[in-house]
C-alpha cells in the first residue's frame, strides 16, 4: 500500500520588532527582524485539482493570522514598554488607520492577544523562534493540516517543530 500523503509548503515573510525583556545581552533592546515562516501542510492529493493543498489557499489562510505580525511590535506580557508605546501611539495618532491599512481582527488566544489598532501583539512567552513556532501553530492549526512549522528571524536564528 502506498502513502498518498504529500507535503505542500507555504512561505510567508514579514517584518516585525520585538525584544527579549529579561535577556541580559543586546537583544533586551527593541530591535527588528525579517521573519520567514514556513508551514508544511500534509494531505492527500485531491483527484480533481491534483493538489494536496493549494498553496495560494494556504498563503491566504496563514496571512489572515500573520498579517497581525507584519510591521508590528511583539511584546511579552508584563513588558513595561508596552503601556509606554501604546501611550505614545495614542498621543501621536499612530494607528492602523482603516483608510490606509488592512483592517485586522483582534487576536484573543491563551498564548497571545493583540491591539490591532496599533499593530501590537502581546505574547505570554518570550518571542523566540521556538515559541513563535508554537504560537503560529496554535493560531493556524484549525485552518490547515499542519505537519511542520519553521520560523527564521535571521540567517542565524531559526527553529522548527513537527506536529501530529
Amino acid at each position: 500500500m502506498t502513502d498518498n500523503k504529500y507535503t505542500s509548503i507555504v512561505r510567508l515573510d514579514f517584518q516585525y520588532a520585538h525584544r527579549f525583556m529579561n535577556w541580559p545581552r543586546e537583544a533586551k533592546h527593541l530591535h527588528g527582524h525579517s521573519g520567514l515562516l514556513e508551514i508544511e501542510l500534509e494531505d492527500v492529493v485531491d483527484p480533481v485539482t491534483g493538489f494536496a493543498h493549494p498553496c495560494k489557499e494556504g498563503v491566504k489562510k496563514a496571512w489572515e493570522v500573520c498579517d497581525h505580525f507584519h510591521h508590528a511590535t511583539i511584546f511579552q506580557e508584563g513588558d513595561p514598554l508596552l503601556d509606554a508605546v501604546i501611550e505614545v501611539y495614542k498621543n501621536h495618532g499612530i494607528n492602523n488607520d482603516p483608510e490606509n491599512c488592512v483592517p485586522l481582527k483582534k487576536i484573543d488566544h491563551p498564548l497571545a492577544y493583540s491591539y490591532p489598532e496599533y499593530r501590537i501583539v502581546v505574547t505570554k512567552k518570550v518571542s523566540t523562534c521556538e515559541n513563535l513556532c508554537e504560537l503560529f501553530y496554535e493560531l493556524l492549526k484549525d485552518k490547515m493540516p499542519i505537519k511542520k512549522i519553521t520560523f527564521r528571524s535571521s540567517s542565524m536564528n531559526a527553529a522548527s517543530k513537527e506536529f501530529k
